[in-house]
């Protein structure tokens, strides 16, 4: 019996029965111990587990739950660096981007080169043109979509104040813009092109190449080359408009051409 001892509870005082060999002597009596634990329902199944009152974070599921939850992460490529990324089986729209690449291509403000609203380049957007060296949308998806609609066509109409405007429509009969021809400060004739919102798109002036061949240039209200376009004709000897612009160089083809009723307009393909 040499080897046993009295400590008191250090919660109520009572004493405990201690063996001199134990490594780590209890502090609290076994009737204190017990009061300190209680029950709570796991949030995921309902089961009863044992909770702690001196845990500073008691859990919120069983083991059961926390292992099938475990169960459901998996690791998923980045689709820009490749590098790995935690994604749950259970969301509807895992992302497609790491978090790195999410904040070095996050989502940026643009105004819109055609209507001169603003719009957002989301990170996806930025990350594929980067990667086929494509430039960075220049039109808003409303814009966007009033130029998918091809053929457009550009009819001669006059304006309730007398003036005459060459309006351009697509394929949808959408107004995509008017062009109106005027002069400059130094009585050069040019044709200034708007949006429908009145936004000044671009300028159409003549220009002659070092060979002495005419063409047309259409600059941009920021001094940039949008588009240049020549007179053609064809092996029929039908004449037409071949022009050329935009990041990629397109290249469309205007020709002159009469409705049912007997109305000419041009069509641009």
């Amino acid at each position: 019996m040499g080897n046993w001892y009295t400590v008191s509870c250090a919660d109520c005082g009572s004493e405990i029965r201690v063996h001199q060999d134990w490594s780590n002597p209890p502090r609290v009596c076994k009737s204190c111990k017990e009061s300190q634990w209680y029950e709570k329902s796991c949030e995921g199944c309902g089961t009863t587990i044992r909770v702690h009152r001196d845990w500073e974070r008691p859990p919120r599921f069983c083991k059961s739950c926390k292992e099938s939850h475990a169960a459901k992460w998996i690791e998923k490529s980045c689709a820009s660096c490749g590098g790995l990324m935690r994604v749950n089986r259970d969301w509807d729209h895992p992302p497609k981007f790491c978090e790195s690449c999410k904040q070095a291509y996050a989502p940026k403000t643009a105004s819109c080169t055609h209507c001169g609203a603003s719009f957002t380049i989301p990170t996806g957007t930025q990350i594929k043109c980067k990667e086929n060296s494509w430039d960075l949308p220049k039109r808003c998806e409303k814009c966007r979509e009033l130029f998918r609609h091809k053929p457009f066509k550009t009819v001669r109409e006059t304006t309730w104040t007398g003036a005459t405007v060459f309006r351009t429509y697509n394929s949808a009969g959408q107004l995509i813009g008017e062009s109106k021809d005027e002069k400059g400060f130094f009585g050069d004739e040019r044709r200034v092109h708007r949006a429908p919102t009145g936004k000044k798109t671009g300028t159409t002036k003549e220009k002659t190449d070092w060979l002495g061949n005419r063409y047309r240039e259409t600059r941009a209200p920021d001094g940039s080359v949008k588009s240049t376009s020549r007179e053609r004709t064809d092996w029929l000897g039908n004449k037409y408009t071949e022009s050329r612009g935009g990041s990629s160089d397109t290249k469309h083809t205007t020709k002159t051409k009469t409705s049912w009723w007997g109305k000419k307009y041009r069509e641009t393909q």
